[in-house]
C-alpha cells in the first residue's frame, strides 16, 4: 500500500482521499479512523459504503462476525467489532446492553424490570431488547445521565 501526504495551507478543512483497487479490511479501518471525530459511521448496504448519522442508529448487534447497524429504515453491516463500535460510540449516547449489542440511549422509549435482574427496553420503532443483568447498572447510569442532560437543556 502506498500513500501520499501533502500539506496545503490554502484548504478550508482537512481532506483525505482514499483510492483503492479492492475494498478490504485495512481500507475500511482507514475510513473508520477518518470518521472517529465525526457524527457519522460507515456502513455497508448491498456492497456500497454509506455514511450513517449516529443519531439515526437504534442499536448495533454483532451477528455472524460482523456488526449490524440498525436504523428505523435500514440495516447496514460493518467489519468493525462490537467492542470497537462501543469505543467509538460510548461517549455519544450508546451503552452496552449485552455481550453482542449496544443501544442508542436516545432511542429508548421505556425500560422495565423483568425476571433474573434483567431489564427490557422498548425502542422508538416498537422493537424490544433485553438488557442483560451484567449490563443493567450501565444502562441505568446512562438513563440517569441522559435525564440530567435533558434537564439542563
Amino acid at each position: 500500500m502506498k500513500f501520499t501526504i501533502n500539506k496545503d495551507t490554502s484548504l478550508d478543512d482537512d481532506y483525505v482521499d482514499v483510492r483503492y483497487r479492492e475494498l478490504h479490511s485495512t481500507i475500511t479501518q482507514i475510513m473508520e479512523l477518518c470518521n472517529e471525530g465525526q457524527h457519522t459511521i460507515v456502513g455497508d448496504f448491498e456492497g456500497q459504503k454509506h455514511q450513517i448519522d449516529i443519531s439515526d442508529i437504534l442499536y448495533i448487534e454483532w451477528v455472524d462476525n460482523h456488526s449490524c447497524i440498525c436504523t428505523e429504515k435500514m440495516i447496514f453491516t460493518s467489519a468493525l467489532t462490537i467492542m470497537r463500535m462501543e469505543e467509538l460510540l460510548c461517549a455519544k449516547g450508546f451503552v452496552r446492553i449485552s455481550k453482542p449489542m449496544i443501544v442508542n440511549i436516545r432511542k429508548v422509549k421505556w425500560v422495565s424490570s423483568i425476571l433474573n435482574m434483567k431489564l427490557m427496553a422498548e425502542l422508538v420503532n416498537g422493537e424490544r431488547v433485553i438488557i442483560n443483568r451484567h449490563y443493567r447498572e450501565d444502562m441505568l447510569k446512562a438513563i440517569f445521565k441522559m435525564g440530567k442532560e435533558m434537564k439542563n437543556e
